[in-house]
């Protein structure tokens, strides 16, 4: 997208015309109170001009200038770059008709997946806690309302890979020790800035070369840049939904496989340049 717009407009210039005719006819006075007058009025006249808007006291002798212009170009890059970061969200759910007894289960449970999920993991990662809540579980009753049918705790893991290969591995090993959910994978990059920056030069170069077109199609050329704006653009992580009851795996199942793809780190700019003949 581009716009053309004047910066300013040519100068307005007047001439004073020779005073040597008097303003009107004054037959009675003599040479000498004629040329008082003249001068007098003359005084007037090129104060007046002088102070009035757009006026100038000489011509300017070249004429009117062409007004200067600017181009305002829009400029975008998108970068993909290899994966180098995995997540893999895991959570470890019960219910039970008691408070206390969802949680100690809950307890159990996660302490296996903790174990299992700390051994796939190794030292090219980390686990972490995602969250964890208690609530009370209702069904309805045909008369007689929404009936308390226990509670249910869901304790959410988060596993961080340096190896994104190592998320199927990460997911089987959740599955067998017991874990309720793989509710998704997600992928990224552990230092976004080189990509965001070469990101950036692509957009910022894209956004000159569509400002040349312009000007070249109006028969100009840009003289210089006057203003770069960034638009702030993030990269995009790739995630995956994985979303699956675990507890149905079995250690014979074919081992997940999955492809985290690239991430897309994309950039944007608006350029606005002068433009002249």
């Amino acid at each position: 997208m581009g716009s053309l717009s004047p910066l300013s407009s040519a100068p307005l210039c007047c001439t004073l015309r020779s005073m040597e005719r008097p303003l009107f006819p004054l037959p009675l006075l003599g040479p000498r109170h004629l040329r008082g007058l003249r001068g007098s009025f003359g005084l007037l006249l090129i104060l007046a001009v002088g102070f009035a808007p757009g006026g100038c006291l000489a011509d300017s002798g070249d004429g009117a200038s062409s007004p200067l212009s600017r181009i305002r170009a829009s400029g975008e890059a998108v970068v993909v770059a290899a994966a180098d970061r995995a997540w893999v969200d895991v959570a470890v759910v019960t219910r039970n008709p008691e408070a206390a007894s969802a949680v100690a289960e809950n307890a159990e449970e996660s302490r296996r997946v903790n174990a299992a999920l700390a051994k796939a993991v190794g030292k090219a990662g980390e686990v972490a806690s995602a969250g964890y809540s208690l609530a009370p579980n209702y069904r309805y009753v045909q008369g007689q309302g929404n009936q308390l049918d226990g509670y249910i705790v869901r304790n959410r893991l988060r596993v961080t890979l340096e190896d994104v290969s190592a998320a199927g591995r990460v997911i089987d090993a959740a599955s067998r020790a017991g874990a309720s959910e793989i509710q998704q994978v997600s992928y990224g990059l552990a230092d976004e800035g080189p990509a965001q920056r070469e990101a950036l030069a692509q957009a910022t170069r894209n956004g000159m070369e569509r400002a040349g077109v312009m000007a070249a199609a109006l028969d100009l050329e840009v003289k210089r840049v006057l203003s770069v704006e960034d638009s702030g653009a993030a990269p995009a992580p790739v995630v995956r939904e994985v979303r699956s009851l675990a507890k149905s795996a079995s250690s014979s199942a074919v081992p997940t496989e999955l492809r985290p793809g690239g991430i897309h780190v994309r950039a944007g700019v608006t350029v606005d340049v002068e433009v002249g003949p």
